[in-house]
C-alpha cells in the first residue's frame, strides 16, 4: 500500500521497498546510474512490470559494502604512496666555536690621542 513518500511496504509489512527515484535520492546518485547498477546485478533489485523495486535493507547493505571496499582501497593506496609532505624539525643551533687567540698580531694603537 503506497504512502505519501511513494514508498510501499513489502511482504508482511516488515520490509520497505524503494523505487529507482527513491534509491537515487537516498544514494545521491542519478536514476540512470541506479538502473545501470541494477541491470549489472551490483545493486540487488527486481523488475515488476516496467518498474525496478529495491528493498531498503538491500540498498543499505550495498552502500555498506561499497563504503568498506572504497575505504580499504584508500588505505592500501595510502600505504603504497609516499606522504605528500614530511614534517622536518630544525636542528638546534649549537654555540659557535671559540676563535683561536691571535697572539702573533700586535695590539691596535689608540688613535684618539
Amino acid at each position: 500500500m503506497p504512502n505519501a513518500s511513494n514508498k510501499t511496504v513489502g511482504t508482511g509489512g516488515n520490509e520497505e521497498t524503494m523505487l529507482v527515484a527513491d534509491v537515487a535520492c537516498f544514494l545521491h546518485a542519478d536514476a540512470e546510474t541506479i538502473m545501470q547498477l541494477a541491470r549489472a546485478g551490483l545493486l540487488p533489485g527486481t523488475r515488476v512490470g516496467k518498474a525496478w523495486i529495491f528493498l531498503r535493507a538491500d540498498v543499505l547493505t550495498f552502500l555498506r559494502a561499497k563504503i568498506d571496499e572504497d575505504t580499504a582501497a584508500r588505505r592500501v593506496n595510502a600505504q603504497n604512496t609516499a606522504p605528500a609532505a614530511v614534517l622536518m624539525t630544525k636542528p638546534k643551533r649549537s654555540a659557535p666555536p671559540a676563535l683561536p687567540a691571535l697572539s702573533c698580531l700586535p695590539l691596535p694603537r689608540d688613535t684618539t690621542k
